[in-house]
């Protein structure tokens, strides 16, 4: 016990002091000094805070005793009884009878702050202050009245503070350690092959301990004590104190205490987590990361560095390529609703929702955050093909921003939607992107909750009560649980999810609903669910007790089985497709220059109403009487050059309003109305719009297939668009142009003019998509 306090130089107790350390030529305070190395602070130290507190102590952790508390520039110290004046104390402790000191109640115990791993209790409400030193022993202050709780927690933790980030551990991993390391653990998994093989025999007894997983910090080995630096960490795109509101000090402090100072400097030498290492990391990042190393951490866990020393990812250079793929060599500057969501389609959810209804932690991002979500999912949509229904991805994105840039949220996206579409066939989904995979997910849930052990008496009570259990998940699954919990919750469960993949959301669906177990047992109707459901972020905290206790839950369920082992038939309405669906939200196409005269907010409106197949093309201006001249000729000519492009042209009234129309052949040549058997693509797709003057919103008429006149153009009559009343007509002198009724689009007359008058032309542009 002696050698241990003497080793440890953590917490003496007064007789260790007595019995190794008190001599006649030498006083307590030096000694302390010269033992523990903390100068002429130590015990006699002049004292921050001090008073009466209860104790609690990790070698008697149900024996509560009352003692008095002082805390100096370096230490914790403890007394029996209130000390005198510390001097007089010391003095009368070096003369005479050393034990007198313990008998009149002095010394107890030293804390150095220099060997403290964690400081918690600096949250709102919390009961006592905790100190832990990382190797298993702590020490719980609770003062008499609680209200002097942070009044302790405060110094306490800002003194320790600035020891963690003074003192740091010089180890660092270098490649040849890396590959040390990789020889030891496979010498450690061959010598511990027969431990391992008892464990999993255990396992599969009580299938809610995890088969042979440890923690990183002890697989990488070095010091147990936790990272050192900074628990805070916050990108420019997020409001800081919107973000503090919803941080719990003592969850951050908690969760850094999961990764120790080797560790975090194993990571930053790494570009991939080692395989022989995943499951260690993985179960690390199931109990939190800090949101000092979320920028470390996260992209490791998404399988890719980018903030470590050896990162080769340039996130910036691949963003840069995104917008230009996206937007061309012009970039939007506002993003409007409606934006895409990635949840439309499907029955049960509302067509082209706002954003701040799809991502519910949106108030946490400045103006510049939001707008910098907008543009993600503008290029998400633009760049990747594969996403039908994602509701979750929107929401994933908005928990990235507050951490990452712009560009990192975008490049730790695109690699896990990368990973999504190069999986095989039989494996579990690494994020669910269409109503194939939320079906299966959706029924996965319901199979897993109703065996022995998981819920399977609260599913059978709110299948009773007339509750879908299959809709129930849907709606769960669906976004992430984004909608249902707090955010640093939803940061655990997103920190886990780019580790593991989308199981993690089943897992912690599961968890919340034996979490609100007791509400939803008491409810006696659907009604009644969906809103205990509805509200149930109200009655959680975000601090770490809440989290963790969620968390240990989540992943003490047995999980086992796979989505390729659940039918994929659409056994759910809910999230059934909608028949003879047509999505028309779509960002402007990529623009070139010559850009011409077309605002933004116009191509965004009609865009969406362009078929797939011609929106890979990006529009390419080939004639405008601004530059080409007003010849009817000229157009034809220009036109002729691009005989086999799609085409979208713009007419511009004096007047400010702009009509036009998307033909799936550009203007050629006819003799009458062109026959439309000779035209490569089918002409249903043929629309006209306006935008009048004053407005934002844009009216389109679709072709009505009750003629087959689509357009007729001559230099002797100009270009017609429109049967039976030209929808367009613009005269081949290209001076003015008229709009009329017409039954090819059964559409109005497109300007305020009256039916047939024509009206001044300010600006004519054709654009060929190429």
């Amino acid at each position: 016990h002696h050698l241990l306090c003497t080793r440890l130089h953590l917490a003496m107790c007064d007789s260790c002091w007595h019995r190794l350390f008190i001599t006649e030529s030498s006083g307590r305070e030096e000694l302390l000094a010269a033992s523990f190395g903390v100068g002429h602070a130590g015990p006699a130290g002049k004292a921050l805070q001090e008073g009466w507190i209860n104790l609690v102590t990790s070698r008697a952790p149900k024996k509560e005793q009352r003692v008095y508390a002082r805390l100096t520039a370096d230490a914790v110290v403890f007394y029996k009884d209130k000390p005198k004046h510390l001097q007089e104390q010391l003095a009368q402790g070096s003369a005479g009878n050393p034990s007198s000191s313990t008998k009149s109640g002095a010394l107890l115990q030293v804390i150095l702050l220099s060997h403290v791993a964690t400081v918690l209790g600096r949250a709102a409400g919390s009961e006592h202050v905790r100190i832990s030193d990382g190797r298993g022993s702590w020490w719980q202050l609770r003062p008499e009245n609680q209200e002097m709780v942070q009044e302790w927690a405060e110094p306490i933790a800002k003194r320790f503070d600035q020891f963690r980030t003074a003192r740091r551990r010089s180890s660092v991993y270098n490649g040849a350690d890396q590959d040390e390391l990789k020889l030891q653990l496979e010498a450690a998994k061959q010598a511990s092959s027969l431990r391992r093989r008892i464990w999993r025999q255990i396992a599969s007894v009580c299938p809610c301990l995890p088969a042979g997983r440890h923690d990183f910090s002890r697989a990488v080995g070095g010091s147990k004590m936790p990272y050192r630096g900074s628990r805070e960490g916050a990108s420019n795109l997020v409001d800081t104190e919107a973000l503090a509101k919803v941080t719990d000090p003592d969850l951050m402090e908690a969760q850094g205490g999961h990764w120790s100072d080797p560790a975090v400097k194993y990571l930053q030498r790494c570009e991939q987590i080692p395989e022989e290492l995943s499951a260690d990391f993985n179960a690390s990042v199931q109990k939190g990361v800090p949101d000092g190393l979320k920028r470390l951490i996260w992209p490791l866990a998404a399988g890719k560095a980018l903030a470590s020393k050896v990162a080769s990812v340039d996130a910036d250079a691949f963003y840069r390529n995104l917008l230009d793929r996206s937007f061309g060599s012009v970039h939007p500057t506002e993003f409007q609703d409606p934006v895409p969501t990635f949840c439309q389609g499907v029955h049960g959810v509302d067509d082209a929702p706002p954003l701040q209804a799809a991502v519910k932690h949106l108030w946490l991002l400045k103006p510049q955050g939001e707008h910098a979500l907008r543009r993600l999912l503008w290029v998400t949509q633009l760049t990747c093909h594969s996403i039908e229904f994602c509701p979750f991805l929107p929401n994933l994105m908005m928990t990235l921003l507050p951490f990452f840039s712009e560009a990192e949220t975008m490049f730790i996206v695109s690699e896990l939607l990368t990973q999504e579409e190069t999986a095989g066939p039989g494996e579990s989904p690494r994020m669910v992107i269409n109503l194939h995979q939320i079906q299966k997910q959706a029924k996965l849930l319901v199979r897993e909750g109703r065996k022995r052990g998981n819920i399977p008496e609260l599913l059978s009570h709110l299948e009773s009560i007339g509750v879908n259990l299959e809709e129930l998940a849907t709606r769960l699954l669906q976004d992430g649980l984004a909608s249902r919990l707090p955010f640093r919750v939803l940061c655990r469960v997103v920190g886990a999810f780019l580790a593991e993949g989308s199981e993690v959301i089943l897992r912690f669906a599961l968890a919340l609903l034996k979490h609100q177990e007791t509400a939803l047992l008491a409810c006696q109707s659907a009604a009644e669910v969906s809103t205990v459901l509805d509200h149930v972020s109200e009655g959680m905290e975000d601090g770490p007790r809440e989290v963790d206790s969620l968390a240990k839950v989540a992943f003490s369920f047995p999980v086992k089985s796979s989505l390729a082992r659940v039918s994929s038939l659409w056994g759910i309405s809910y999230a059934a497709p909608e028949q003879d669906r047509y999505k028309h939200i779509f960002c402007r196409p990529r623009r070139f220059e010559p850009r011409g005269a077309v605002p933004d907010e116009v191509w965004e409106k009609i865009w969406g109403w362009v078929p797939p197949n011609c929106r890979i093309f990006d529009p390419s201006l080939v004639y405008s009487p601004v530059v080409d001249g007003t010849s009817m000729r000229t157009c034809l000519e220009k036109c002729k050059k691009h005989k086999d492009a799609p085409m979208v042209f713009f007419l511009y009234s004096k007047d400010g309003d702009i009509i036009g129309g998307f033909s799936p052949v550009i203007w050629v040549r006819t003799h009458g109305y062109i026959d439309l058997m000779t035209v490569a693509r089918g002409c249903e797709d043929a629309f006209v719009f306006s935008r009048p003057a004053g407005r934002s919103e844009v009216d389109i008429f679709v072709w009505s297939g009750a003629n087959q006149m689509l357009f007729d153009a001559s230099e002797a009559h100009g270009l017609v668009f429109g049967g039976n009343g030209a929808a367009i007509h613009v005269p081949k002198d290209l001076q003015r142009a008229s709009s009329s009724t017409s039954e090819s689009f059964r559409c109005p007359s497109l300007t305020a003019q009256s039916c047939g008058e024509s009206f001044e032309l300010v600006r004519f542009e054709v654009f060929a998509l190429l």
